[in-house]
């Protein structure tokens, strides 16, 4: 058992006012009728809550299920799309109360369209509309082929699952200048006394506005590491204020960013967090009856979660994913793959002769020499112009 926090008696007040109003709310934004919100608040089951961290390498995906009500947060890289589709059909869940996309790139997007080929849902979210990525259009593109739209949550917004309460926190601002890890969805859940952050990709930029706005909403039970276990992901402060007693960290086995960062490990030991990695333990599944937390892995128990990734940029230094990267040639081809250039700020990838290089700025610009599922394993989408 670990130790949990409680909830101010106001907000649990509030808590249950508002969630009259998301009927409303949510019918008007998602296209759902009254009916379904109605069923969606109002659960007769009360089977408990569990948070299923998904290993789908280096991604996030997290399938939350409470008193027979269900979510999906992310859905990993597209060749990930069949493994939700599966696990969705092999729990009989057919209807996702809720799914979030909580930023535009591909190793949280890509996988969402193989969940939504089996499950309908009831509203869709997103921090944006639009977005240049391919793998987030077609996110958007499921959601509207069952008649639905992207809501993008404003801070503070409260939406019921089964007993559950899911409080967005963030982004608190967006602006397109914005890295788009800075502008992730920020998810608070709490079940009965327990409370679980989902922070998707938010480094130190977010994270800031967080604890200057929702400060005292950041301490929580349970949380998903921000950025794979990256140390942008996991500063000093913000690990305090959030104090977690359980941390999964969601990252590829061997990826090459090293992740996770010995900073963001050091800081959990340092406050007594215990850890679980999809990386090395699989499928991770966070129960909670509304006082106690279990823990259970697919694999290795006992594996070494504190022990640092071995990528090329395990580094304190490192400012955002980059794929590994070779010196600025306009080569296409070497002994080693094909040579291309990413756009680490857009998340793709071209040809070296593609008209879009020349447009780049060189602090977004990086060449990668490998294969072209390389890039896309690692998020990134090919640009649809030179079609690399």
């Amino acid at each position: 058992m670990v130790r949990h926090k409680k909830w101010s008696f106001l907000f649990l007040i509030l808590s249950a006012f508002v969630l009259l109003l998301l009927v409303v709310f949510i019918s008007l934004n998602s296209g759902a009728s009254f009916n379904d919100i109605n069923a969606m608040a109002a659960s007769s089951d009360t089977s408990g809550f569990t948070a299923t961290f998904i290993d789908v390498g280096q991604g996030d995906s997290s399938l939350i299920t409470c008193d027979g009500h269900s979510m999906l947060i992310d859905g990993g890289t597209s060749d990930q799309s069949q493994k939700l589709y599966s696990i969705l059909k092999s729990q009989n869940i057919n209807q996702l109360d809720y799914v979030v996309c909580t930023h535009p790139h591909a190793d949280h997007a890509g996988g969402l369209p193989g969940a939504l080929a089996y499950a309908k849902v009831g509203a869709a979210f997103a921090p944006v509309t639009t977005y240049d990525n391919s793998s987030f259009n077609k996110y958007v593109k499921a959601v509207e082929k069952q008649g639905k739209s992207i809501i993008v949550p404003e801070v503070g917004s409260m939406y019921p699952l089964g007993n559950a309460i899911i409080t967005v926190l963030g982004p608190t601002d967006v602006e397109p200048s914005m890295d788009p890890n800075d502008i992730s969805l920020v998810l608070r859940i709490d079940y009965g006394q327990n409370s679980f952050l989902f922070s998707g990709d938010a480094e130190q930029e977010e994270q800031q506005l967080l604890m200057w706005n929702e400060y005292d909403l950041l301490n929580v039970d349970v949380l998903k590491a921000a950025h794979h276990g990256s140390s942008n992901g996991a500063s000093y402060a913000f690990i305090k204020a959030v104090s977690p007693s359980v941390t999964v960290i969601s990252c590829g086995v061997g990826n090459s960013y090293g992740h996770p960062h010995a900073e963001a490990l050091e800081l959990l030991q340092q406050y007594n967090s215990a850890l679980y990695r999809t990386d090395l333990q699989g499928d991770i599944v966070v129960s909670s009856d509304g006082t106690n937390i279990s823990v259970a892995v697919s694999k290795n128990e006992l594996a070494a979660v504190w022990t640092p990734g071995v990528g090329e940029t395990a580094s304190d230094t490192t400012t955002r994913q980059t794929p590994v990267v070779e010196d600025n040639s306009a080569t296409t081809q070497t002994d080693s793959g094909v040579t291309y250039i990413v756009n680490i700020n857009t998340k793709k990838f071209h040809l070296p002769t593609c008209p879009s290089v020349k447009k780049m700025k060189e602090s977004n610009k990086m060449t990668f020499t490998g294969s072209r599922e390389d890039l896309i394993n690692q998020g990134y989408d090919p640009c649809q112009n030179c079609n690399p």
